[in-house]
């Protein structure tokens, strides 16, 4: 699909941008974000369902690791880099080369994992109307092409249906399972060494903290989800405000440190942040009774 055909295309939404529609736009892009799989991902494993939280989690984490390896592969340019007449409507979430779309790819990964976890027809419907508005989202933003978030769309439910399908095969077979997992990690594990993408290592570090943990949980933990409401919504308050605080103050702390050594720290940041999450706190608040 030729760049300036797809230019128009951002041009034209563009064009219809104003304080509500900026702001809208803005709002559904955050649906793409750490901060709302933290929100979402705590919710679901440690208070709804954690044979869903794990699923979810491991497809997500799969899903960004994956996506930053495809930027690093193809290194294309963002539109607002390459036209001048395009605005950058969110720069903080525009880093790294444009294809496929991370936040699409993201979103659609992680709501139609949820919507076959718990095998829902509204959250099925939840997950198409959710990733049809990632896509206009960042297209309108001025940080993708069409064939971006066209490709990050497909890319995200397929994953998540690859991964429903392994964990409906062998959730029952864990040694299995997690040899599975195990396999996922190596196979990328050499893009450790052959890409230099930020966001890679971030969602590389999600992925194996997050596959340890849940191993971490199964072998040592083994908490439960009967417990009274008022104790889950303790439960998921004080889990939010950890890995708020542990995402701040590692990422102070690293951020110290020469640029050089970015990458490195910004995989044990993010690994860190999924193994207190969900390996070290669901020891917390199975010792504390909460």
């Amino acid at each position: 699909m030729a760049l300036e055909f797809q230019k128009e295309i951002i041009v034209f939404l563009q064009s219809l941008r104003s304080v509500a529609t900026e702001f809208f736009f803005n709002f559904v892009s955050f649906f793409g974000e750490p901060e709302f799989y933290i929100l979402l991902l705590g919710l679901i494993y440690w208070v709804l369902n954690k044979k869903a939280g794990e699923v979810i989690g491991v497809t997500l984490g799969l899903s960004l690791s994956l996506n930053n390896i495809l930027k690093a592969i193809f290194q294309i340019e963002r539109p607002h880099i390459t036209y001048d007449e395009i605005d950058n409507l969110r720069a903080s979430t525009a880093t790294g080369s444009s294809f496929p779309s991370g936040h699409t790819q993201g979103a659609a990964s992680l709501f139609f994992a949820l919507a076959l976890a718990f095998k829902k027809r509204f959250l099925m419907i939840i997950a198409v109307v959710m990733t049809i508005l990632m896509m206009l989202s960042r297209v309108f933003l001025g940080v993708h092409y069409l064939q971006d978030v066209l490709a990050g769309a497909l890319i995200g439910f397929l994953l998540a249906l690859m991964v429903h399908k392994i964990f409906q095969k062998y959730h029952n077979q864990p040694l299995v399972l997690h040899k599975i997992y195990g396999l996922m990690i190596a196979l990328m594990l050499p893009a450790v060494l052959l890409v230099d993408v930020n966001d890679f290592f971030r969602g590389y570090g999600i992925f194996v903290g997050l596959i340890l943990a849940v191993v971490i949980e199964k072998r040592y933990v083994n908490f439960t989800l009967v417990i009274s409401w008022q104790r889950k919504v303790l439960r998921y308050l004080i889990g939010v405000i950890l890995l708020m605080i542990s995402m701040t103050v590692l990422g102070l702390l690293f951020g110290l440190a020469p640029e050089n050594l970015k990458n490195g720290l910004d995989f044990i940041r993010f690994f860190l942040v999924a193994l207190i999450g969900f390996g070290l706190y669901p020891m917390f608040f199975t010792k504390f009774k909460f």
